[in-house]
């Protein structure tokens, strides 16, 4: 499975869990969101924009904004109210007529209501068939907003309750049930129209997963490469990191520690990884991002054989570089680049030992040329 389809996945079952958000009812793991973020977590798009606590998960982060960055209302266009006795729907907040709220679609009728959190039930009123809205405004409307009620009340016409509880419905289903199958086929084809990942991405994101390296360690590569990693800067992203909290990068000092500064242009990983160039005798001018690195790093290997040690080595520096930042922070303990190197060695011949069938002697063959001590079998 590749990294798009990956992506879809994540997505069709984020989507369900923000489906299962929307459905009335109240197991203990609703109730245990609700006390921490509030009543207010079961709306599709809520109005007034998306304000949670500071100490709101990631998790709880990318749910609620599950369509941002991805190209338009995927989710919240594909789902309706369908509206019966009227009781469990919010007039202005839900959409239940039309492309989308009466709150978004009548944003001055919405400021100036007495009964923002009206349910539709609350407003409508039916005697001898006549159907009458008790919409109720804080103020006399000013000439020009009656002109926009009369367009509110011609949009509702002819709404009708009857007996039954409200509930959503997905669209893509006859029945109205959420399925994860039919969010996956909406994905495909709006996802990556923007081409969020490229072909030459998706041909790396392919080949790390090939390595002999760990899973742990390989996953971790993967999440580099998506700058998914703790590092300073994604910590002041997130407003974990104070405006007093250092950001700079802890090898060098200078730079804010982001991924790519921490893995490639810091002086020190500079230095790490011109010593490993040297030792496998190849050369190639230090790239802009690690996609880009980790194509070059296997380019000139004349073998399938010789680039899976490649790879398996580059995962190893990745892991030692990390590993070193770590231990300054946490620990205060600090190795110089020539240590780094010679664990990267270290870690990539146990690896390769435990995974490859080669014999242990030549581990010691030719200066740990690895050629000699990762390729070669008998």
């Amino acid at each position: 499975m590749g990294v798009r389809d990956v992506k879809l996945v994540n997505l069709s079952l984020m989507a369900k869990l923000k489906w299962c958000l929307l459905q009335e009812d109240v197991p203990l793991w609703k109730v245990v969101l609700r006390e921490k973020y509030g009543d207010n977590i079961s709306g599709v798009t809520p109005v007034g924009g998306l304000r949670w606590p500071q100490f709101s998960s990631i998790w709880w982060k990318d749910l609620m904004t599950l369509e941002g960055g991805v190209g338009g209302n995927w989710f919240s266009d594909r789902v309706v109210r369908k509206v019966s006795n009227g009781r469990g729907t919010s007039f202005w907040k839900d959409r239940w007529i039309g492309d989308q709220s009466l709150a978004l679609s009548f944003p001055r009728l919405f400021n100036i209501s007495s009964f923002k959190e009206a349910k539709i039930g609350d407003v409508w009123n039916s005697n001898d068939g006549v159907v009458t809205w008790n919409l109720g405004w804080r103020r006399q409307p000013f000439l020009w907003e009656i002109d926009l009620i009369a367009n509110l009340l011609a949009l509702i016409e002819g709404v009708a309750l009857a007996e039954g509880d409200d509930k959503w419905m997905w669209m893509l289903e006859d029945g109205g049930i959420f399925l994860v199958s039919s969010s996956y086929r909406v994905l495909e084809g709006v996802v990556f129209m923007d081409g969020g990942v490229s072909a030459f991405e998706e041909g790396v994101f392919g080949n790390i997963w090939k390595s002999q390296a760990p899973s742990k360690v390989v996953a971790f590569s993967w999440m580099a490469l998506l700058d998914r990693i703790p590092t300073r800067a994604n910590f002041a992203l997130r407003r974990v990191l104070t405006q007093e909290n250092p950001r700079s990068c802890v090898m060098c000092g200078h730079e804010e520690e982001t991924a790519t500064h921490l893995f490639l242009h810091c002086e020190v990983a500079w230095s790490f990884w011109r010593l490993l160039l040297d030792w496998l005798g190849i050369n190639f001018v230090t790239p802009q991002n690690l996609f880009t690195h980790f194509v070059c790093w296997s380019n000139g290997a004349n073998s399938r054989r010789v680039k899976k040690a490649y790879w398996l080595i580059w995962h190893a520096a990745l892991w030692s570089l990390w590993n070193e930042r770590n231990a300054r922070i946490f620990k205060n303990q600090f190795k110089n680049v020539d240590e780094v190197v010679d664990e990267v060695k270290a870690l990539a011949w146990c690896w390769a030992l435990s995974r490859l069938p080669i014999a242990s002697c030549l581990y010691y063959e030719s200066c740990w040329n690895p050629r000699e001590c990762l390729i070669q079998r008998r």
